[in-house]
């Protein structure tokens, strides 16, 4: 009877305790993190190891049972890439191409990656060398692999740790070669102190129809220091306009054929915050330190432009302009006032001489302006969107700021010809979205080219609390954005004795 009494009481406890047990093993399975360990697999060779196995020709059967470790340096998160992700270790890169897509989700950039590479293929595409499922029978001969299927990617991919420390290796153009074994080939590099060309500032990564390849360069032999940036137009980023300064990038290098490439992840690996490059277009900023400022020309052919002058080409109400044509490459030659060509130059100022005055005198003369000369269409020869522009580093503790210049109408030879209408506008940051027209004294800019025409016109421009303690940089442009009108020859135009001041 005892013993029956507690096997009665004893069993419905006992129930309870096992089904809280239980309750408490699946509480405990719900929240398990991912697999952040080792998972069980040992590399037992490197990525440099395998790439060595491919010189050329056909793709290579691995048949041996080979197992790479790496680390994801690059995945399609932002659409960059697509159907492959990157990888490397401390001896290279290499890329591994996956069917399907949203691989970020299982091969995020970081995680350690175990390839089991028996069964998989290693060839190329013009270059790069890749690790896919099969051979690619319309690019055999040239080394073209297929993707590795889904239902397969078990069978030779296994997940690793999250986070891995991934440092890019800082390098230069110049180290980064276009052979198969390349080391730096699909790893994660640096190049510091680089920008955009000049050429391609008003461009969106990518274009519309079409994957975007963009020149990025150094300041030092900008001709030879550059490499291609390569951005697909399925990527998330591809409708936003290039980054406008000059500083570090961080990037996956690759190279197809003889072309070095260039992939980001995404923006945030642009790194481009510092003023671009001094060029002869221009460099650097106004500081407002004691009022006024002023600014001639005079050491033009010295000195170049001084700093914090710009001249822009392509410039619109929305974009500041690309860097513009300077006539010869520099302004040390002085150039005559009915010199036609295209380009900014260094000028007589007005100032001191007649329409008469003659290329001898003209280039004798000390005081220079910076002049322009507009040709053909906005594409071929700025017209319109010829700009002076200045750069002010910022206006912070400044009130009432001034605006003072010459603005020279200077080739008086020939027939009547076409006017140039200017205006004056700002707009702020390193690449101002919109700029805002101001009135100016006079009402109405214009230079033009042609007997009479001969002109040094005193300019001035009330900002009134407008630009007042302005944290960050300002520019103000002199800016041609609407066509000359007329026929005939464009004029001259020269901008001199330029001042800023506050109160």
């Amino acid at each position: 009877m005892i013993m029956n009494k507690y096997k009665t009481w004893i069993s419905p406890l006992l129930l309870m305790v096992v089904a809280g047990l239980l309750v408490v093993s699946c509480q405990k399975k719900f929240e398990e993190p991912p697999v952040t360990g080792e998972p069980g697999v040992v590399a037992n060779t490197s990525i440099k190891d395998i790439k060595l196995r491919y010189t050329g020709g056909n793709p290579v059967e691995i048949t041996d049972d080979v197992i790479l470790e790496g680390i994801v340096s690059c995945d399609d998160r932002s659409g960059n890439y697509y159907q492959q992700i990157a990888i490397q270790d401390a001896t290279g890169g290499i890329l591994l191409r996956i069917a399907g897509n949203n691989h970020y989700n299982n091969f995020p950039v970081g995680r350690q990656v175990f390839v089991k590479c028996k069964g998989l293929y290693l060839g190329q595409y013009n270059g790069t060398l890749q690790l896919g499922g099969g051979i690619d029978p319309a690019f055999a001969s040239q080394g073209g692999v297929t993707l590795i299927a889904n239902n397969l990617q078990d069978r030779y991919l296994v997940k690793g740790a999250l986070n891995q420390p991934l440092v890019p290796q800082v390098v230069t153009v110049s180290q980064l070669t276009t052979s198969l074994q390349d080391k730096y080939v699909s790893t994660l590099v640096k190049l510091e102190g680089f920008q955009f060309s000049s050429n391609d500032l008003s461009k969106n990564y990518a274009d519309d129809d079409q994957s975007g390849n963009r020149i990025i360069n150094a300041c030092t032999n900008p001709t030879t220091n550059r490499i291609t940036l390569r951005t697909s137009n399925y990527c998330n980023f591809a409708t936003l306009r290039v980054a406008q300064g000059n500083g570090d990038i961080i990037g996956v290098y690759s190279f197809f054929g003889s072309t070095k490439q260039f992939t980001i992840r995404d923006t945030t690996d642009v790194r481009f915050y510092n003023p671009r490059c001094p060029t002869a277009a221009g460099g650097g900023s106004i500081s407002l330190t004691t009022s006024p400022v002023t600014i001639d020309f005079d050491a033009l052919g010295t000195t170049g432009l001084p700093a914090g002058v710009y001249v822009k080409q392509d410039a619109s109400s929305t974009f500041i302009g690309n860097e513009a044509t300077v006539y010869n490459n520099n302004f040390t030659a002085p150039t005559a006032w009915n010199q036609t060509s295209l380009g900014f130059k260094n000028f007589a100022s007005a100032t001191g001489l007649t329409s008469a005055a003659t290329s001898t005198v003209q280039n004798a003369s000390t005081n220079r302006a910076l002049g322009a000369r507009q040709t053909g269409t906005a594409t071929a020869g700025g017209d319109p969107g010829y700009a002076f522009a200045f750069q002010l580093a910022n206006t912070t503790g400044k009130s009432n700021l001034k605006f003072e210049f010459l603005l020279q109408s200077l080739d008086a030879s020939g027939t009547l010809g076409r006017t140039t209408t200017w205006r004056v506008d700002y707009g702020f940051g390193d690449d101002p979205s919109n700029f805002t027209t101001v009135t100016t004294i006079p009402a109405s800019l214009t230079t033009t080219f042609g007997p009479g025409s001969f002109a040094s016109t005193p300019v001035t421009v009330n900002f009134g609390n407008t630009l007042d303690n302005i944290n960050q940089k300002v520019w103000i442009r002199v800016v041609a954005l609407a066509s000359t009108t007329g026929g005939g020859n464009r004029p001259s135009t020269g901008i001199d004795d330029v001042k800023f001041s506050w109160n």
